[in-house]
């Protein structure tokens, strides 16, 4: 844990110096709509407490998951919840539809089932500050929400998950992101999107899992997004 912590506030500090050379405002806000869009406002003011997405990664989960999939009810999921913030905001999102979602974590008995030496940015036992019972507790309100505690793809086996419209996969490191894709791959429906956490923010170990899946599923394309995500799609199903 020394190493770690010490390279912690290496990086630390280079990002403050980084700061200090980053276009200020990172966008004119100006012009963009969703930031007064009343229920959006709503969803994000009863979301903050619980989640570390930024207002710009909530734009584009409640856009993205309102466009996947062809206006049917459909099966949504977030893999890797933490204190369930992500998951209210996309249930939040798509209550107009009647759709199944499913979330998962390990929550307060997890950590990461993984780490390998690409996962320089994260410890084996962090977000554990989560849970379970809390977030079934915020996701009571939405009876077509269902919390699974376990790590996923295992947990999700007692599930019938296919014709999956839309998955926030948010797991951080290489062996879950790539075990998580590799099972989503064929069981997304027909307009489905992937949206993904991590991409383009020096997480090695998504951004080697992402490689090798695009290599080994030529039909899926990926499209960064600011500040830090990335919407993966099959072009089979679009």
């Amino acid at each position: 844990d020394i190493p770690y912590l010490l390279g912690s506030v290496v990086r630390r500090h280079h990002m403050r110096k980084n700061a200090e050379r980053l276009l200020s405002p990172p966008i004119d806000t100006a012009n963009v709509e969703i930031l007064s869009d009343p229920r959006f406002r709503r969803s994000v003011e009863q979301v903050r407490p619980h989640t570390l997405l930024d207002i710009g990664r909530l734009a584009n989960l409640w856009y993205l998951s309102r466009l996947a999939g062809s206006g049917g009810p459909g099966i949504f999921l977030e893999v890797g919840t933490y204190k369930g913030g992500g998951s209210l905001h996309i249930c939040n999102a798509i209550e107009d539809r009647d759709a199944k979602f499913y979330c998962f974590d390990p929550f307060e008995e997890g950590g990461f089932e993984k780490i390998t030496s690409h996962d320089s940015l994260f410890l084996a036992q962090s977000f554990m500050d989560t849970r379970y019972d809390a977030v079934r507790q915020l996701l009571s309100g939405k009876p077509n929400a269902t919390v699974v505690k376990g790590y996923f793809p295992a947990a999700a086996a007692p599930l019938d998950l296919r014709d999956i419209v839309f998955c926030h996969l948010d797991v951080d490191v290489y062996e879950a992101t790539r075990s998580s894709l590799e099972f989503l791959a064929t069981r997304m429906a027909a307009r489905s999107l992937i949206v993904l956490d991590d991409v383009n923010r020096r997480a090695e170990g998504v951004h080697r899992a992402l490689e090798e899946f695009l290599a080994r599923n030529p039909s899926y394309l990926l499209i960064p997004m600011f500040p830090s995500q990335g919407v993966l799609l099959s072009k089979s199903l679009w």
